[in-house]
């Protein structure tokens, strides 16, 4: 029985959520549909402004574009509207008063097409637009449009009543099956949850009872297992430290020493006379003094001078030792001398820092020989381009404009090599003012950024880029120019490729001995971690990011990069020199 109550209640669920899920996918459409036809007014009241508009000859390329698109998108969505449209994703009409509605503003639809679809075709041609000629397609389109935009809104509301009423609807059909649904789990308590509840009841009582029972033995239990336990951790804590031990020495419950073996009293160079009554260590006066941590076992290193004085090291355990009657009154103390293998961990510290630096240095030799390397490869092939293929270039050009000059009528296919060869020497140039720029060789740092901020603006129109620098004006050491050109030029690079940013602020900074560069831009940002710099699996995405900051440390400064998802990028040099 409780198996067809469940059953029952399985098939009132499923139907109830057939039921839903296709009512909220009419509902969807309905939405998408009524979405649809408030657009098409919109639409017709688009088309009437930028007619007005273009009819005034305000910006008549920029409205032409957008009143052609404006009609074809119109057009389409009151097709699609009629007839459905699996582009758009809507469903083919089928009601009958829609229908009819739809008929009442064809006339409307279709003389506002007729005069758009016109003025678009005289648009579209290269003759200058005629406001006379364009006039009365403007007027045909203004007169038809409130009928249209009347008609749609009828039409809106009509797709509105349709959806309320298929949502109400969907609410009979929900309360009925709530009813379904209610009458039975009525039933089920009646018939099965009630007895069951009361069996489970006793069931419960006697599980209680042995509950109870069960605590008291497992606390018991438990008191036992402590006492046991603690029992063991104090006999394997004396274990360990006698089976290590090689010093002894007992202190009072103060920590002033009352004996010594003679182990102890050979590493200190005192005798046992001159020990007692000392304090043993003072490392450990702070446990001493602590009425909860004084009771435990204490274990830890420590560094103590000899009578000669010479330094050692211990590794030292204190068990405190209590009386029959649980009174702590002494400390028996257990060291063994471990002072070579101090000095062996000193000394390979120092070799790993010493290897650590030998191998930070030759890596800065290594990067600066790159770079110096990369530098003079540089300039030798600007040189190479600008003295060889520009000359060629720049020769064949004015050959060109020679032979155009001869001829009796112009020619378009030279003319328009010509054009070719001018933006290949333009080109040619800018890829040698990137390998070399000749404007940092002449006239320094200052002239060079803002040369390279102006070929930023040329290149990437839809970028705002903004310079603030201050005390540029004197010259900088020659390394220190270059270097701050190239990250600068590095960091623009990736805003302008990488970031897709719209807005790119340089700031540059300069005192006596100090120079600050700050790079922000506002573009997509990333995930950054310096951890990756050398990993083999990141080395082709962040080379430009890891040669930024080895320029950067050659020049003994330091370069932060501060970069997240969506939050832009900020970029920071810091050089003192």
């Amino acid at each position: 029985m409780y198996a067809v109550a469940l059953t029952t209640l399985a098939v009132l669920s499923i139907v109830s959520q057939i039921g839903i899920q296709q009512a909220l996918s009419h509902q969807m459409h309905d939405s998408h549909v009524i979405n649809f036809a408030a657009r098409l007014r919109t639409y017709s009241q688009t088309l009437s402004k930028l007619a007005l508009l273009i009819e005034s000859g305000q910006d008549i390329e920029t409205n032409r574009k957008e009143f052609t698109n404006t009609l074809m998108q119109w057009q389409k969505s009151h097709e699609g509207l009629q007839s459905g449209s699996n582009f758009l994703n809507l469903p083919a009409n089928d009601q009958d008063e829609l229908k009819q509605m739809f008929d009442i503003i064809r006339t409307p639809h279709q003389e506002i097409w007729k005069a758009a679809s016109a003025m678009s075709l005289i648009l579209s041609s290269d003759k200058p637009v005629d406001t006379a000629v364009i006039h009365p397609y403007v007027q045909t389109i203004l007169a038809y449009e409130k009928s249209y935009l009347l008609g749609m809104e009828l039409i809106v509301f009509d797709y509105d009543r349709f959806s309320k009423e298929r949502v109400r609807k969907l609410k009979q059909v929900e309360f009925l099956m709530l009813t379904l649904v209610l009458c039975t789990l009525l039933i089920e308590a009646a018939v099965i949850f009630y007895p069951l509840s009361m069996r489970i009841r006793k069931v419960i009582k006697g599980l209680i009872a042995s509950e109870e029972t069960s605590k008291q033995l497992a606390d018991q239990l438990q008191e036992a297992n402590k006492l046991m336990e603690q029992s063991h951790n104090e006999l394997r804590e004396v274990t360990y430290a006698l089976d290590r031990a090689t010093y002894l020495v007992k202190t009072d419950h103060e920590g002033h020493i009352i004996y010594a073996n003679d182990k102890y009293c050979h590493v200190t160079r005192y005798s046992m006379s001159e020990l007692r009554g000392k304090p043993l260590f003072h490392h450990y006066f702070d446990h001493l003094n602590d009425p909860a941590r004084k009771m435990e076992v204490w274990q830890g290193e420590i560094f103590d001078h000899a009578a000669d004085g010479t330094g050692f090291w211990l590794d030292v355990t204190m068990i405190p030792v209590f009386d029959n009657t649980g009174r702590l009154y002494q400390y028996m103390v257990i060291c063994s001398d471990i002072t070579k293998r101090k000095n062996t961990e000193r000394e390979i510290h120092q070799l790993t820092e010493e290897k650590l630096r030998r191998h930070d240095m030759e890596q800065k030799i290594r990067s600066y020989a790159m770079i110096s390397g990369q530098e003079k490869e540089r300039k030798r092939v600007a040189a190479e381009i600008h003295d060889g293929i520009g000359q060629m270039l720049t020769s064949l050009r004015m050959k060109m404009e020679q032979v155009e000059d001869k001829l009796p009528a112009p020619n378009a296919e030279i003319t328009k090599v010509n054009g070719l060869l001018f933006s290949i020497i333009t080109e040619t140039k800018r890829i040698c003012s990137d390998l070399l720029p000749s404007v940092l060789e002449d006239f320094g740092l200052r002239a060079a950024i803002e040369e390279l901020i102006k070929t930023c603006r040329e290149t990437a129109r839809n970028v705002v880029f903004s310079l603030e620098e201050c005390n540029l004006s004197q010259p900088l050491p020659r390394e220190v120019e270059i270097g701050v050109y190239r990250i600068l030029q590095e960091a623009l690079n990736n805003a302008i490729k990488h970031a897709h940013a719209t807005q790119v602020d340089v700031h540059i900074d300069r005192e006596e001995n100090f120079l600050n560069l700050m790079i922000h831009d506002d573009g997509k940002g990333f995930y950054y971690d310096s951890q990756h710099f050398f990993s083999r699996e990141q080395v082709k995405k962040i080379n430009g990011l890891r040669n930024m900051k080895e320029r950067a440390e050659l020049l003994g400064g330091s370069l932060s990069i501060q970069s997240q998802p969506g939050k832009g990028t900020n970029i920071q040099l810091e050089i003192s020199f």
